[in-house]
């Protein structure tokens, strides 16, 4: 189980967005062809893309200070409330001191790992779930909905109710 993502903004990618849609189509059809076609399609439509990947990785597992994968673990699975003060005293560290750690193995700061953690929480609520804003923001550690519509903009550039509306497709009628 991983909640690993590569997500791309097909908003100013056309040629993108006309193999999507061709993709499905052939998908749709019954053509003898269909196999081959779909297949190059999906090439072409990778090599679309890739030429627009901007990399963010953070591999924990290849980090050279083994002393930070279960800081990293514990931070991922007490995302909701954890708080640097916390994650400090529980492994005996500085607070200083890990925050500089973090952000030299990561890349990151404390509030950015965990500010990910909660928004790859809250899309995987909003797309497997049924939940309202305001549960996903009691289960994600936030006490309203205007810390989470922050969270989207800032990393997601949309707002929670429109990223629900992309993931969850046309509304059934």
């Amino acid at each position: 189980m991983h909640n690993n993502f590569i997500l791309f903004d097909l908003t100013h990618q056309e040629v993108a967005i006309n193999l999507v849609e061709s993709l499905i189509i052939k998908g749709l059809t019954k053509s003898r062809q269909r196999n081959k076609s779909m297949g190059l399609l999906l090439s072409t439509l990778i090599l679309e893309l890739s030429q627009s990947i901007e990399q963010e990785y953070i591999n924990f597992s290849d980090n050279t200070d083994d002393n930070l994968l279960p800081i990293i673990q514990y931070i991922n699975q007490n995302f909701a409330s954890v708080t640097l003060r916390d994650v400090s005293a529980k492994f005996s560290y500085n607070t200083n001191y890990l925050g500089n750690k973090l952000k030299e193995a990561t890349g990151k700061t404390f509030k950015e790992l965990v500010d990910r953690r909660r928004i790859s929480a809250a899309q995987n609520l909003m797309i497997k779930t049924n939940c309202t804003l305001a549960d996903i923001c009691d289960i994600i550690g936030y006490q309203n909905t205007s810390s989470l519509f922050r969270l989207f903009k800032k990393y997601l550039k949309t707002t929670p109710s429109e990223y629900k509306r992309k993931v969850s497709g046309p509304l059934k009628q």
